[in-house]
């Protein structure tokens, strides 16, 4: 079974620190698309990180990943 999800890539603007985070999953790719379409792509954030405030340039985008096991949750 495949899903498809909304994803953020952040990267730290003054560091090397980068995190992905997931905003949104879904079992259709046009309901993620949809989504993605109606947010900016290329934004600044300021993240509350382990280590304080953060700044970042983000881009989100769209991901498919393969979901392995049973559809039942076995």
């Amino acid at each position: 079974m495949k899903a498809f999800l909304a994803i953020t890539v952040a990267r730290q603007v003054e560091g090397d620190m980068i995190w992905v985070k997931v905003e949104k999953a879904h079992a259709k790719a046009s309901v993620i698309d949809e989504y993605v379409k109606k947010h900016a792509n290329q934004f600044v954030e300021t993240m509350s990180t382990e280590f304080g405030p953060v700044e970042c340039q983000c881009t989100r985008s769209s991901m498919e990943v393969e979901i392995e096991g049973e559809e039942n949750g076995t």
